[in-house]
């Protein structure tokens, strides 16, 4: 009896940690942590897993409580071990939890459902139930092959997680855990003995195929629901970030417009301007030529070291932003120029370059001293590619760390990078971010090269 309880033991520790490997590997993904908040996590929960399926699980606990247990367990760990936020835990484990359950009990069931039609035909239909070698072999296969399917359709909801709202993580969680919270009661009833019968009808062999079939189309049925649920709400994230794309695009063509009607009204006029400084200017009226001129500068809405990029979206862009960055304190440099002919198209140059001077601006105001902040931005041509980078100050001691809101209304935070990524993902661009003592540098590369 001791030697049977070793090797039951040795049996549930191997299972766990199968588990435990696919469920740190899948948050990890999900909440992009590092490898060593996956081996934390991965630790813990082997210990906290292997703990309860010994002393629960193997005791004969009810499965209701194992599967609650389990997910306050990944609920708890995930929220001490990895950063992000909550409601991105919550979702990341929910999502787990939910393709865990379905997936592992439609793999059992067809499993169970193939094997006693195997057996009972081998049996010459003498053996109803599935003996205890078949019923291990069975069990075996199910975390193989549930453990490979998990982690196999784990990737296609990655995308899921990408700057959503905190408000959408929760729409998304709770029909999700709904869903599990269903499975779980049927997969509880089936623990109890509570199969599909057919009250004197068939035979028991039939009800027990009628049960694995059941359970079958119902966990088919809720995998094609759920997946069909998550996806179509990402889908519908995705046309509303493409809907504030444009409405950011035309907020900058219309500032632009307005900029540069204000300049051709100058420009009509300058003839008149002209006359009145030059009569001020032979009566040696010098204040009162230095106090026209700064009206004629302050019409045109121009500074001293005006952007010429040669874009004029793009110079309004900067001219703004520069305004803003020497109202806040902080010391602009930038060094723009577009080459002729560019490829890329106005609409998508001012997406890419103002979310990333915007998310500069806000990463300078987040700084307890404004003192020595900066944004230097560079935009020139580099081996037939356009090079935008843009350096800033920031609070910042990782890159992940972008990906995170300190806002106290963070219902738009991430859109920026995304907005960005999906605008030179058009070029087949490439994106780089690094940070380096308190510097953070955001590269963005689009290939010259027209396309045929």
């Amino acid at each position: 009896m001791k030697e049977m309880n070793c090797v039951d033991a040795a049996w549930i520790l191997a299972v766990q940690l199968g588990r435990v490997w696919c469920d740190s590997r899948v948050l990890q993904r999900y909440l992009q942590g590092s490898l060593r908040e996956k081996r934390i996590f991965g630790a813990l929960l082997f210990c906290a897993f292997g703990a309860m399926a010994l002393s629960l699980e193997h005791s004969g606990a009810p499965y209701i409580l194992c599967a609650v247990l389990r997910f306050m367990l990944l609920a708890v760990l995930a929220e001490a071990v990895f950063h992000g936020d909550r409601e991105k835990k919550l979702l990341a484990v929910v999502l787990l939890t939910t393709m865990t359950r379905l997936i592992w009990t439609f793999v059992e069931s067809f499993l169970c459902l193939n094997a006693l039609v195997i057996v009972h035909r081998a049996t010459g239909g003498k053996q109803m139930f599935l003996g205890q070698r078949a019923s291990q072999a069975v069990l075996l296969a199910t975390y193989l092959v549930g453990i490979t399917a998990v982690n196999l359709s784990s990737k296609g909801f990655e995308a899921v997680f990408a700057a959503a709202r905190k408000s959408w993580q929760l729409c998304l969680a709770f029909p999700l855990g709904c869903v599990t919270f269903l499975t779980d009661l049927a997969n509880w009833a089936a623990s109890r003995g509570i199969m599909v019968q057919s009250r004197g009808g068939y035979d028991i062999y039939k009800d027990q195929l009628f049960s694995h079939g059941a359970m079958c189309v119902f966990t088919g049925l809720a995998m094609a629901a759920s997946g069909f649920f998550v996806l179509g709400m990402d889908r519908i994230r995705r046309e509303e970030e493409a809907r504030d794309q444009y409405r950011f695009q035309a907020m900058y063509y219309k500032m632009a417009k307005e900029q540069y009607s204000q300049l051709e009204r100058l420009r009509h006029d300058m003839k008149n301007h002209m006359i009145a400084l030059e009569n001020l200017v032979q009566n040696r009226c010098w204040e009162q030529a230095s106090s026209y001129l700064r009206e004629l500068e302050a019409a045109a809405n121009m500074e001293a070291g005006e952007e010429a990029t040669g874009s004029p979206v793009l110079d309004a862009l900067l001219s703004r932003k520069k305004r803003q960055a020497a109202d806040s304190g902080v010391r602009w440099q930038c060094d723009a120029r577009l080459p002729r002919d560019l490829p890329v198209k106005e609409m998508d140059l001012c997406i890419i370059a103002g979310n990333i001077l915007d998310n500069a601006a806000e990463a300078c105001e987040r700084l307890p001293q404004k003192q020595g902040s900066f944004i230097q931005v560079s935009i020139g041509t580099v081996k037939k590619c356009l090079l935008l980078e843009v350096k800033n100050t920031a609070d910042l001691a990782d890159v992940r760390e972008t990906l995170q809101s300190r806002k106290a209304d963070s219902a738009g935070h991430g859109m920026g990078l995304a907005n960005v990524r999906a605008a030179v993902s058009r070029y087949n661009g490439a994106v780089h971010m690094e940070v380096e003592k308190g510097v953070f540098t955001i590269s963005v590369l689009l290939p010259l090269c027209r396309e045929s």
